[in-house]
C-alpha cells in the first residue's frame, strides 16, 4: 500500500461489530459535494481507479468492508443474519431483505429485531459517510455484474443487463421508466434516478437506464436500495454498473468501467441540468 493511499485513508467500524468498516478515501464535504460509494466488495473492478481519482479530483470514496464478499453477515448469537447491504436503507427494504436471504427466521424473533436494528445501523452509517442527505450531494454507486443474464440463450449468469432491462420495461417493470437503446456490451451501464442525467447520457451514446420516480411511493417498489433511497430524497444518484469475470466466467471491463468514471468526472459532476455533453 503506498504512501499515497495511507495518507487519504481511514477506517471506521460499525460499532456494533466491528469486522464491519467503511474504508473512506477522501472526505466528505459541500466542496466537492460528490462520493462515491462500493457497497459490495467483491465487487471491485475499478476500485483503484476510482481511489486515484478521488485522490486527484476530491470528494470521498467509501468501501464497505467485512470479508470480502457480497453480501454481509451480522453475528447475532447464536445465529448469523446474512444482509444484502444495497438493501437497508428503508425499514420496508431492510425487512424484505433479512426475510428473503434468511428464509427460515422468523419476524417475531429477538434475532429478527436485532439484525432489523444492526441494518438500520449500518445504513445511518454509510449515509454520514457519503455526507448525509443533503440534496445538493451527488452519490455514485460502484457495481460490478456477471455477464449476460439468467435465461438468455448465451449462458449468461446474471441479472443486469441492458437488454433484460428492455424486456423487464415490456414486461410491465414499475420501478423503471426508461432504458436507451444497446449501444456498448449489455453489460456495462448506468443507472441514474434523473430525467437530466438519463438525457446527456443516452445522448452520449451510453447505455443508460432510468429509474421510475414512482419508487418512491409504491410500497411494492421500496427494496431499501440506495437509488430508491436517493429518489425518496431529492438526492442526483449514478450507478456505474460493469461486467467483472466470476470463476473463470466474463471478463474485467476495467478500461470501459475507468471510461464510465472518467465520463461521470468531466459531463456530471455538477448540478442538475448543467450536465455537458461528450464531444
Amino acid at each position: 500500500m503506498d504512501l499515497l493511499f495511507l495518507l487519504f485513508s481511514q477506517i471506521i467500524a460499525l460499532p456494533e461489530q466491528p469486522d464491519i468498516q467503511l474504508e473512506i478515501i477522501g472526505q466528505a464535504s459541500a466542496n466537492p459535494n460528490w462520493a462515491f460509494f462500493a457497497p459490495h466488495e467483491n465487487e471491485n473492478v475499478t476500485n483503484h481507479y476510482v481511489i486515484s481519482q478521488v485522490q486527484d479530483k476530491g470528494g470521498v470514496f467509501v468501501i464497505l468492508r467485512q470479508h470480502g464478499e457480497r453480501l454481509i453477515r451480522l453475528k447475532i448469537d447464536p445465529f448469523t443474519v446474512k444482509i444484502d447491504p444495497n438493501r437497508i436503507y428503508t425499514e420496508a427494504g431492510r425487512r424484505k431483505n433479512i426475510i428473503k436471504l434468511n428464509p427460515s427466521l422468523r419476524e417475531n424473533t429477538y434475532v429478527f429485531h436485532r439484525a432489523m436494528l444492526r441494518s438500520a445501523s449500518l445504513a445511518k452509517l454509510i449515509l454520514n459517510a457519503l455526507g448525509g442527505k443533503d440534496k445538493s450531494r451527488i452519490w455514485v454507486a460502484i457495481h460490478n455484474n456477471t455477464q449476460g443474464y439468467r435465461g438468455d440463450d448465451k449462458q449468461g449468469i446474471g441479472d443486469i443487463s441492458i437488454d433484460l432491462y428492455h424486456q423487464k420495461l415490456a414486461a410491465g417493470a414499475t420501478f423503471l421508466i426508461a432504458a436507451s437503446e444497446p449501444k456498448l456490451d449489455e453489460d456495462d451501464l448506468f443507472f441514474v434516478t434523473q430525467q437530466d442525467d438519463y438525457d446527456v447520457i443516452q445522448r452520449d451514446g451510453w447505455n443508460v437506464v432510468l429509474q421510475h420516480p414512482q419508487v418512491v411511493n409504491k410500497a411494492s417498489e421500496d427494496d431499501g436500495s440506495l437509488s430508491v433511497f436517493a429518489q425518496k430524497k431529492g438526492i442526483r444518484y449514478i450507478n456505474i454498473e460493469a461486467e467483472r469475470s466470476t470463476a473463470n466466467f466474463g471478463t474485467n471491463h476495467l478500461q470501459s468501467q475507468s471510461q464510465m468514471v472518467d465520463y461521470v468526472f468531466e459531463h456530471l459532476l455538477q448540478p442538475s441540468g448543467q450536465q455537458t455533453t461528450a464531444q
